[in-house]
């Protein structure tokens, strides 16, 4: 009856029950160690955002690396865009003002005359770093980072902070203007510094790690910490485990992924680097590749309404055909030749996830109402030819934007020495779960029993799903065992997925997540992300 948040939070508590807010958010545990009977040990306990050793650790952290750290320091700004009118970045500046002004009525949000402090100032060589809590991710954050010229130099991902913002949705009208004018002061500490000769603004998501675990004294922790802060989050570290004679390889996303072009073929290039040079792997060839679902995000095509479409769940080929062929410009533009010159040393095909862009991440409790599609894209890394098919099976709450693929052959490939494959999009797979499959509604379960019923005839050896996130190793395990006794035929299977979740798996689970979403051997490149 509730949509959820603070409408639900009220009604509960109304009730007299407390609300206790998930902060624990994308955690690292960093009290891993090895014990003197070199068992790991870990811990993974609830941690509030707000925790005042954090701050203090970010704090010891810098002073370890710079020296000199001045917490809540008062630098010498003005806060009217009007204090920096000779600069190349006053137009901008004064665009976002008069936005917030317009966002809501809210005109009279300025009540300093200097800009309040920010969190830390590094004076050599002269940088800040702000702390970001859940409330600065609102919808007049978003409104203004929207607005930020595409040049601007930035230690942040903005589309991941406006990606934050979207799913936070913080709100404080206490006072009413709050958030315009937390929102404003936040764009002049991005603003500022860079206008007046510092380096630009780094910030930290304070649920991005649980940053008291980091030890000052430690240099792994240090230069960790040093890389997250000069690469703007935008970094990443790889690690890579292998069984004996693998046949397929995974990507897995452990982290926030950008899905953004120039990230994807990076990636995909800094993995050929290490499988090509690593002693242990590099003689080792896979018959596949495999990214998780959403690897690569692309535009909406305008010309794609919902006119257009018709029905979602049987959408009118035309749309379908224009939304692939916007799907396929953007794969091109990872997939060039010499990249692909690389993969086929390496592997025989490559399974890459490409959903087209959207404000939320595709899980079971996601609502994501606006058009949208979620492909995969098998390519032959010896000729480049692409195939595609796509999510066949929405969630219940993505079924209104979901364009579906209806075709469920294009789930089959026959390739040569291999025989008969299926390719799935992360859902997909749930087709091959009995859970409530008697009141899943006519129209599913329909579904359902004609693809189970296809995939016997079919016989494949093989079967690859593409899930956006896998956040326990139960997530896809009831699929999996109906899958080995109803179909006889399938040798091998895998998932290629992402970690990122409402909280951090624990070190073991994830050991359990890589063993449980696979059956043969893999060679596993796990990707920690700084995003």
């Amino acid at each position: 009856m509730f949509n959820g948040g603070k409408e639900s939070n009220t009604f509960l508590m109304n009730l007299g029950f407390e609300i206790v807010g998930n902060t624990i958010g994308m955690t690292r545990i960093l009290q891993a160690k090895l014990n003197k009977n070199s068992q790991l040990e870990y811990t993974s306990k609830q941690h509030d955002e707000r925790c005042p050793q954090c701050k203090a650790t970010i704090k010891a952290m810098l002073e370890r690396i710079y020296g000199e750290v001045r917490p809540a320091h008062s630098l010498p700004y003005g806060v009217s865009y009007e204090d920096y009118a000779n600069s190349p970045l006053y137009s901008a500046l004064k665009e976002v003002y008069l936005a917030l002004q317009r966002f809501r009525g809210n005109r009279d949000f300025i009540k300093t005359h200097s800009l309040p402090p920010v969190d830390y100032f590094i004076p050599n060589p002269g940088f800040v770093v702000e702390f970001d809590e859940s409330q600065h991710f609102t919808a007049c954050r978003k409104l203004a980072l929207s607005l930020y010229p595409k040049d601007i130099p930035a230690k942040f991902n903005i589309d991941r902070w406006i990606q934050l913002c979207l799913e936070i949705s913080a709100e404080d009208n206490s006072p009413i203007y709050r958030d315009e004018q937390r929102a404003w002061y936040d764009t002049l500490r991005d603003f500022a510094p860079i206008i007046r000769g510092l380096k630009p603004t780094v910030r930290l998501y304070s649920n991005d790690c649980q940053w008291c675990g980091l030890d000052p004294e430690s240099a792994e922790d240090r230069a960790w910490f040093e890389k997250v802060l000069m690469s703007g989050m935008s970094n990443w570290d790889i690690s890579t485990l292998f069984d004996p004679e693998p046949w397929v390889a995974r990507i897995i996303i452990d982290g926030f992924w950008s899905k953004k072009p120039e990230d994807s073929v990076k990636l995909l290039n800094e993995i050929c680097d290490i499988w090509g040079n690593d002693e242990e792997i590099k003689n080792i060839r896979a018959h596949f590749l495999m990214t998780c679902g959403g690897f690569l995000e692309f535009e909406w095509p305008h010309q794609v309404t919902r006119d257009l479409i018709g029905n979602f769940w049987n959408p009118n080929p035309k749309a379908l055909s224009a939304i692939l062929g916007a799907a396929e410009v953007a794969l091109q533009k990872v997939l060039t030749k010499e990249t692909l010159k690389r993969l086929a040393r390496l592997t025989d095909y490559l399974t890459i996830g490409v959903d087209s862009s959207k404000t939320l991440v595709s899980t079971t409790q996601n609502y994501i109402h606006d058009p949208h599609v979620e492909l995969v894209a098998l390519v032959d890394t010896q000729t480049g030819q692409l195939y595609w098919t796509g999510k066949s099976y929405p969630t219940n709450a993505q079924q209104s934007g979901l364009v579906r693929v209806p075709d469920l052959e294009t789930h089959f490939f026959s390739l040569p020495n291999l025989g008969n494959i299926m390719v799935l999009g992360c859902h997909d797979l749930t087709i091959f779960n009995n859970r409530n499959m008697d009141h899943t509604g006519s129209t599913r379960k329909t579904l359902k029993n004609s693809f189970r019923m296809l995939s016997k005839a079919k016989k494949p050896s093989i079967i690859l799903q593409h899930p956006h996130t896998t956040h326990s190793s139960h997530t896809w395990a009831a699929a999996w065992e109906l899958v080995r006794s109803e179909l006889p035929s399938v040798k091998w299977f895998a998932s290629a997925g992402s970690y990122i979740a409402e909280k951090e798996l624990p070190p073991l689970e994830k050991t359990s997540v890589l063993i449980d979403t696979k059956q043969g051997g893999s060679i596993d490149f796990i990707v920690r992300t700084c995003f």
